[in-house]
This record gives structure tokens, sequence and C-alpha cells, in this order.
């Protein structure tokens, strides 16, 4: 939120964020755990207001089905507080999405009068047999058509090593995908940065696998007839992978994430456990400048 922040009005015109609403867990920035679910999706959309502020991006809830129970109709509450503050997000939906959640999805929709709304999927869905069947009766559910919906096709941490594979089975899904030139836009999101347990000390280097896979998926659409405007999105610097964070027993490491035009720098440090623990950047931040790779 706080990089989303500093960015300057160009910048802005160009990304429109997917927000995923975790858990209720340890707050960074607070240095505490909220009391109550209530209280963590207060803090989310304090930080959306003051730091964020516009209504052009997406809002996730899906990670709010936690531990067996599903928070995810609690995208209704915050929706609302957003609304308060004349703030019209749009909202995301799935074929996995529960019977509970799609009632307050619907409450949300028509309660602020949405024209427009997010359906993400991910290579399990796309590979169902039935996944035109499941497109189609969710639409059907939320009553949006296809030109009034953005497709988010989320690759998450899909293996990107061999990037010509992997661009040219999407080619070959993406020719039958249901309604490709209707969807109000298309994108296709996905990250090769790997989780932070495979990260080791010292400076290391990670290719950039899924932006030289964009890239090479669009040359190859160039040549088919059914192409259409596809656009790209990534996990910035971290890995889809989510897990809870617990500061009695883990611990945050030193680490600094350098992106270059074909890889990720990273510098990664020791365990910071007390304050003196932080002096490790000034020697990070050298090994990055001192890399070859610094602009």
């Amino acid at each position: 939120f706080t990089a989303l922040s500093h960015l300057n009005e160009e910048q802005l015109s160009k990304i429109v964020p997917l927000f995923e609403i975790t858990p209720l867990e340890w707050d960074q920035a607070e240095r505490k755990k909220p009391r109550t679910l209530e209280d963590h999706l207060d803090s989310f959309c304090k930080k959306f207001t003051t730091k964020w502020g516009s209504s052009n991006c997406f809002i996730d809830t899906h990670l709010l089905n936690w531990n067996g129970k599903d928070n995810t109709p609690e995208i209704e509450y915050v929706f609302d507080k957003l609304v308060i503050n004349n703030l019209a997000p749009i909202p995301v939906v799935s074929p996995r999405s529960s019977e509970e959640f799609l009632i307050a999805f619907k409450n949300v929709t028509e309660k602020d009068f949405m024209t427009q709304i997010g359906l993400r999927v991910n290579p399990n869905d796309v590979t169902d047999p039935e996944f035109k069947e499941n497109i189609s009766k969710i639409l059907k559910r939320v009553e949006f058509a296809p030109k009034n919906c953005h497709l988010i096709f989320d690759l998450v941490d899909s293996n990107f090593s061999e990037v010509e594979d992997i661009a040219e089975s999407i080619v070959e899904i993406l020719e039958d995908f249901p309604f490709l030139s209707e969807w109000k836009s298309f994108t296709i999101v996905g990250t090769a940065f790997p989780a932070s347990r495979s990260i080791k000390e010292g400076l290391g280097q990670y290719k950039r696998n899924d932006w030289k896979f964009y890239k090479t998926l669009l040359t190859k659409l160039d040549t088919k007839e059914y192409s259409r405007l596809i656009n790209y999105g990534d996990y910035s610097i971290v890995n889809p992978e989510y897990f809870e964070f617990n500061p009695k027993i883990m611990k945050s490491s030193a680490n600094i994430r350098y992106t270059h035009d074909e890889v990720w720098i990273v510098a990664k440090g020791k365990a910071l456990s007390k304050a003196a623990d932080y002096l490790q950047y000034k020697k990070l931040a050298a090994d990055v400048f001192s890399s070859g790779f610094f602009l």
C-alpha cells in the first residue's frame, strides 16, 4: 500500500491493482493481531482509502475462506465501508465461489449499481471438461454478461522454466476459451518469483520467466486469427503461496528485492531479531549497488 501511494500520475494510469484480503493475521504495520475479523477488515479499508483511494482496482476475498470457516461473504462488509468514502472497486468472483459468497456478491453489485465485475480462473478451472458450462453458470448466477466482465486467468506460480512450452500450451487453451473476444478485458497473471524459504542468504539472481513467457505469448498470438488484447499481471516481488506469519516462532530476515529487465536480484541477510540487526541493510544495499545490475 505504501509503495502504491508513492506512484506518480503517469504510473497510476498504467496499472490496475488486484487486492487480496488475507485472513485475520498478525499486522506488520500495526505490530499486533486484530482482535476481531471486523477490526482486520476495518484496517484494510483504512489503508485502502488513504493509500490507494481509487475505484480503479479489483478486490478479491477468496483467502478469507480460512481454517474451515468461510468468511468470504464479508465482501459485503468491505464494500459497505468503502462506498461510504465514494469508492466502488471491482469485486472478484470465481467458479469455486461458495453459494454464501455469491449471495453477498450479488447484494454488493445490486446495492452499489455496479456495471462491471472480475472473474478469476486458474489452470484447474480451465482444464475442467465442463469449464465453459461452469463459466456460463456463474455469469448467469451473478447476472453479468462477458462484455461487462474482466477475465483474470491466474497461472499463480506455474512452472515458467520452459517458457516456449507454457506459452504454446496457453495459445492452445486460448483458441477454445469461452467468450474470448467478448470479455471487457483479458489478463494473464502469474509469477516466477520464488517462495521465501527457497531464497538463500547472500546475493542471488532469479529469472523473470513469467515476463519472458508473456512476451513470447504475445509473439505467438500475433499469428493467430482469434488473437485479442491480452494484459499482463504479476505478484510483484512475492510468491503467491499463502502462509500465516507468527512472530512468536518466525523471524523476518533482512532482504532487498531488486527488479531488473530479465532477472530479480535478491540480497538476503540474517534474521531481524533486534534493532541492531537492521544495520544489515547498509551492506545489502551496497551488494545490490555493486552487483552490475543497479540502474
